[in-house]
């Protein structure tokens, strides 16, 4: 289910404060998703966590968990780890920048990037200017194409909020929509059996 150019938002900073989301499954809650940033002399720490669990009968059908740090200094990712459960497919990912490359090793699969290439963990407002994505569960890469639907009103902690509307395609399918501060406040997208996925900001 969840799998994890065009005009960027202005801002590319670190959002002002840390992004709690709910993650509803056809308008029920079934987990949350979480993202920490710490600001520590010139590099941003960022932590992440998603846990979700999909029940039916009371009875746990599907389940995903994970947890994810990132590490950036001057836009560039310079270090990330992550660990994932994919309803019982475990992934461990770790990346740490060598020089003007990116050694990724997901699975223990060994490859070089690029520094500079951008996680698919959808924060960063800057992903919409990119092509490849980096793959936070395996680190492979991903293909897509980033289309710009403009500005639209979205709900947000109970008010409406202008927010400019991103959907991206390809090996990745994701709609995001970020705010005038370049800051993510909903997340679109289907599940592997085909239920609308929605990330709602507390």
């Amino acid at each position: 289910m969840f799998g994890f150019a065009s005009k960027a938002p202005a801002a590319s900073l670190p959002p002002p404060h840390d992004l709690n989301f709910t993650v509803m499954r056809e308008g029920d809650a079934i987990g949350t998703h979480v993202m920490k940033f710490r600001q520590n002399g010139d590099v941003l720490n960022v932590d992440i966590v998603t846990d979700v669990a999909v029940k039916l009968a009371f009875i746990t059908v599907y389940r995903f968990e994970h947890k994810g740090v990132e590490g950036w200094n001057n836009g560039n990712l310079l270090v990330t780890s992550t660990v994932s459960n994919d309803d019982g497919t475990n992934h461990v990912l770790k990346a740490q920048a060598e020089g003007d490359q990116l050694v990724v090793n997901g699975n223990g699969e060994v490859h070089k990037t690029p520094v500079g290439i951008m996680p698919a963990s959808l924060w960063n407002p800057e992903i919409v200017k990119h092509n490849v994505l980096l793959n936070t569960l395996h680190g492979k890469h991903m293909k897509v194409t980033v289309d710009d639907l403009g500005d639209e009103s979205v709900t947000v902690k109970g008010a409406s909020v202008a927010a400019r509307h991103y959907v991206i395609n390809g090996e990745l399918e994701r709609e995001l929509w970020f705010d005038k501060a370049g800051t993510l406040v909903q997340v679109r997208f289907k599940g592997e059996d085909k239920s609308e996925i929605l990330y709602v900001l507390l």
